[in-house]
């Protein structure tokens, strides 16, 4: 229904859909429609399809969207509201309003405001409504809360009604106080009063009877037989009823006074079947006129009751064929007090939908071989007013002695509010089900007695099985059959605890393949009684798949690595510790962290093998040793560069290698290496390139590519024994999420593939190809460390790596790198000559050597002293700045270790920056965290393992002239 005044161009009434269609977006906050975020377009939706006024808050001027019920609420100030700023437009309550919006928005806590009193115009007329509102908080993600929802309820009808009720209780209760009939109710036993009304303090000559036992208060009555009345009503159960009883008692001054007076003493029944007081109730009847003022009291007396309860009561003498209804019950059908009802009212007033339902079950209480207690809930349509109620109405039929039905008695109640929330829990549980089928999980319920009441269309998509089959304990069905047993046991002792439930299981899906779910369950509780669980479960197939593939790739490089270098023992245990804390991690990510601390330790060995060997040949010059000997020597610095070779591998393949990225033009890279890749294919390989002609550029170190086009360039040639053809080819590529753990994430990437038509690889081979040491090629044609150096370099730059490949058709390598946002970039200098830097002098000089291994330390000052400087050493970083506080004569460099325990490279040299700016410092690294020297320039580092004479070089660049 439209509101008034909601019309667009031409006089047409429009909805408020209709409105916010046309509205002019633009010019508020929110933007067009068409760029609105997901939760405000789903907000709106919702709001939109509500039959309560809601309206939606939004941005930081709390822009305004409502729909219908809501416009019609406003009334004069719809719909020029529509789009506005909430300070602006409800500025006549902004005082009120504005701090619980920015509340709701700071915390993300829901507001309920009850009963507040707000001003309305509605048709130019001022009026004040009675309002409930809500107030929640519309996430958007991230933790930001930029929207508030609020429902509206107007509360005014029923608060009026509520007073109405309070009013006429206090009525009433007045009126039971002033009832001509006498009241009073005395505690058994003893008969203690404790309540006596006016009426009944004017039967007994206003003695003070509270709290006091009949017997002691009112002696003439023991006499007269009351007191063993009530003795017996006590004992029996049984109401005693007595009619113009006569009774003397003592009025004023002592005088006594018979009167007669009609009686009821009523026992008072607790749960437990007890008495636990008597009720007495009468009349003075010392005059017909007074008999009948009686009988009016008592009417009274019941009405009080049944209002008081808010049941109305209906008496329908079938002999006469009258029908008698309580005010209450008149107001249920709609129809005012003061006019008589007849059946045809009670029929008239029935809802078509639940006539028949109705009437049958009202004819079978009247029927004398059913008898049936007339108990149905039904909805009536209101005469007068036509409002739609329910109601819920009992009674039975009375039978005089030949079985005919003569009259029918009951009560109505009216549940309309009952109905109401049970109509909103409905509509909650409709929600619930929205979002669990639109949920990619299994999401089910189960009852107080472990069936299966629920299941989202996940499981007919996952199982292939009608949701009706899973119901009870069908669900078990799907189960693995070794898992079968095992999960019902431990749901049923979770169960059987009302604990939450956790647990993996292995199910069969509707093609038949096995896999694994994490089963989360929860108990539910409704007004704290336990109804059933409500549970979720997730498909963690492939990190199973993951975690199998990881466990089995730990246990065979700790086997081999145990069998190849015992030394390592210690790092291999704490590596396998690692890896069991994180096994849900890749399976490269773990090899990685492994092979970069062989690496690191690698390069120390190499350290003081090489230098050790450059000092060895040194002397072996000079002491004129002969040509075997010298050609041994060599052996022996070939054998340690080539493990330098393998360990820079290991290092590309961690990540743990030093990198220039800057902006490239791969183009240009692979036509310049074209007469290398022909040279190194030899003549039975075809060499082709297939580059893109607008190729983006790539960020990426310029001489590391080039090595890693030749490493993928080897491979190619190596798995076509016969010859074939070898393609480099460049692209642009947009990617999305990642498939497999060596892809990039998702971006723009600059594409470098290599292509060969040789052998191809096995699935099996293709799962390990990333792995260190991994090949297939014979002994001593391959070390496995190729394509783990190409996934190292392109994870460390950003990128990725995948394999396309098939036995007998070939492979293709793929390399992702990060496009460059700049086309081009100066290359950094790195010749002394062009900087203007001239070689410092080492003899003499003092130079402080720094790093916690012995050896490594040892054969670094050996050779700084070969080249004449004067050397001090030191194991630690607390330990240099000791000897730098205590040294009297200055030192010119230091030369520092970066792995270290406690106080590192990075950390020693800036501590002595500042206590000794101008001290500058070499850094000697074989495995250093690149974050932390990253702002190093390549001229202050030495990496390991390093040889003299680059040793010398760097030195004498960093010395200052002396």
């Amino acid at each position: 229904m439209a509101a008034k005044g909601d019309a667009l161009d031409g006089g047409i009434v429009a909805t408020v859909p209709a409105l916010i269609a046309a509205h002019p977006w633009d010019a508020t906050p929110l933007g067009p429609q068409e760029n609105w975020p997901a939760p405000l377009r789903d907000a709106t939706a919702l709001l939109l399809a509500a039959p309560v006024p809601m309206i939606l808050f939004w941005g930081p001027d709390f822009t305004a969207i409502y729909n219908d019920a809501y416009a019609m609420a406003i009334g004069d100030r719809h719909p020029d509201a529509l789009g506005g700023a909430a300070a602006e437009k409800w500025r006549h309550v902004w005082d009120r309003v504005g701090p619980i919006l920015h509340q709701v928005r700071a915390t993300g806590s829901a507001v309920m405001v009850r009963d507040a009193l707000f001003p309305s115009w509605r048709n130019g007329v001022l009026s004040e409504v009675l309002l409930d509102i809500s107030y929640s908080a519309v996430p958007a993600g991230e933790g930001a809360l930029p929207g508030i929802l609020c429902i509206v309820y107007e509360t005014t009808d029923r608060k009026q009604a509520i007073d109405a009720a309070n009013a006429e209780r206090e009525r009433l209760a007045e009126m039971f106080e002033q009832a001509p009939s006498f009241m009073a109710l005395v505690r058994v036993p003893g008969h203690i009063y404790e309540f006596a009304n006016r009426a009944y303090q004017d039967l007994v000559g206003h003695r003070a009877v509270m709290g006091q036992a009949m017997a002691s208060v009112l002696p003439e009555v023991v006499g007269q037989g009351f007191i063993a009345i009530l003795d017996r009503v006590a004992d029996t159960k049984q109401a005693y009823s007595g009619r113009s009883i006569a009774v003397t008692l003592r009025r004023t001054a002592g005088a006594e006074e018979q009167r007669r007076v009609d009686v009821i003493f009523q026992p008072i029944v607790d749960p437990q079947g007890d008495v636990t007081g008597i009720f007495i109730e009468g009349s003075d009847v010392t005059g017909r006129v007074r008999a009948e003022e009686q009988l009016t009291l008592s009417e009274n007396t019941l009405r009080l009751a049944t209002e008081t309860a808010e049941i109305g009561t209906w008496d329908h003498d079938l002999l006469r064929g009258t029908l008698a209804w309580s005010d209450r019950t008149k107001a249920m059908f709609g129809i005012s007090p003061d006019v008589p009802c007849t059946m045809d009212d009670f029929y008239a007033g029935l809802h078509p939908d639940d006539r028949d339902a109705t009437t049958a079950a009202f004819m079978a209480a009247l029927d004398p071989a059913v008898r049936a207690t007339y108990d149905v809930e039904y909805r009536t349509i209101g005469k007068e007013d036509g409002v739609v109620r329910w109601v819920a109405a009992k009674g039975r039929g009375l039978f005089d002695e030949e079985g005919r039905c003569v009259r029918a008695i009951g009560t109505v109640l009216d549940i309309s509010r009952r109905q109401a929330v049970q109509q909103e829990l409905r509509e909650s549980e409709a929600r619930f089900r929205t979002l669990a089928d639109s949920a990619p999980a299994l999401i089910w319920m189960c009852d107080d007695n472990g069936s299966l009441i629920f299941a989202n269309r996940w499981h007919e998509e996952t199982f292939g099985l009608p949701v009706a089959e899973l119901m009870d304990a069908g669900w078990q069905r799907i189960l693995h059959p070794d898992d079968q047993s095992g999960f019902v046991d431990d749901f049923e002792q979770a169960f059987f605890c009302r604990a939450p439930f956790t647990r993996d299981v292995r199910v069969i899906d509707r093609h038949g393949v096995t896999r694994w779910l994490h089963s989360e369950a929860r108990p539910r509780q409704v007004d704290g009684q336990f109804v059933g669980y409500v549970g979720c479960d997730v498909d963690i197939t492939e990190v199973h798949l993951a975690s199998e593939m990881l466990e089995k790739g730990i246990a065979e490089r700790t086997k081999e690595l145990a069998a190849t270098n015992r030394q390592l023992s210690t790092q291999i245990e704490e590596r396998e510790r690692v890896e069991a804390t994180l096994r849900q991690m890749q399976r490269l990510e773990a090899i990685g962290q492994l092979t970069s601390g062989v690496a690191h330790d690698f390069n120390n060995l190499l350290t003081v093998i090489l230098g050790n060997v450059d000092l060895v040949a040194r002397a072996a010059a000079q002491a004129d040793m002969d040509d075997k000997t010298r050609q041994r020597i060599g052996y022996m610095r070939t054998a340690a560069e080539r493990g330098a070779t393998l360990t820079s591998q290991l290092l590309a393949f961690s990540r743990r290698q030093r990198l220039e990225a800057r902006p490239i033009d791969l183009n240009g890279t692979v036509s310049g290496m074209r007469d290398l890749l022909q040279s190194s294919m030899g003549g039975s390989v075809q060499l082709d390139t297939r580059l893109r002609r607008d190729l983006w550029p790539a960020l990426v170190d310029p001489t590391q590519i080039e090595l890693i086009i030749l490493n993928l360039a080897i491979n190619a040639r190596d798995a076509m024994e016969v010859g074939g053809s070898l393609t480099v080819s460049t692209d642009n590529i947009t990617l999305g999420e990642p498939v497999t753990p060596e892809e990039p994430p998702p971006g723009d990437y600059v594409v470098i593939a290599v292509t060969d038509t040789g052998s191809g690889m096995a699935p099996d081979v293709r799962d390990r190809a990333f792995e260190p040491f991994f090949t297939t090629k014979a002994i001593g044609r391959g070390s496995g460390l190729g394509l783990p150096q190409v996934y190292g370099f392109a994870k460390q730059s950003g990128g990725g790596v995948a394999i396309e490949t098939e036995v007998g058709k070939g492979t293709s390598v793929r390399v992702y790198l990060p496009r460059a946002k700049e086309r081009r970039r100066q290359p950094r200098v790195t010749d002394p000559a062009a900087t203007n830097e001239q070689p410092g002098e080492i003899v003499g000089r003092r130079i402080l050597v720094v790093d916690d291994d012995p050896a490594v330390r040892e054969i670094t000052a050996t050779m700084l002293r070969t080249m004449g400087a004067e050397v001090l050493e030191a194991g630690s970083g607390g330990a240099a700045l000791e000897l730098l506080d205590d040294d009297l004569e200055g030192v010119d460099l230091l030369v520092v270790d970066f792995a270290m325990p406690g106080m590192n490279g990075a950390d020693l040299a800036a501590t002595a920056n500042k206590r000794w700016p101008a001290l500058p410092v070499l850094f000697v690294t074989g495995y250093a965290d690149l974050a932390a020297i990253a702002s190093v320039s390549f001229d202050r580092i030495v990496q390991k393992p390093f040889r003299s004479g680059e040793l010398q070089r760097k030195v004498s660049l960093i010395l200052p002239p002396a």
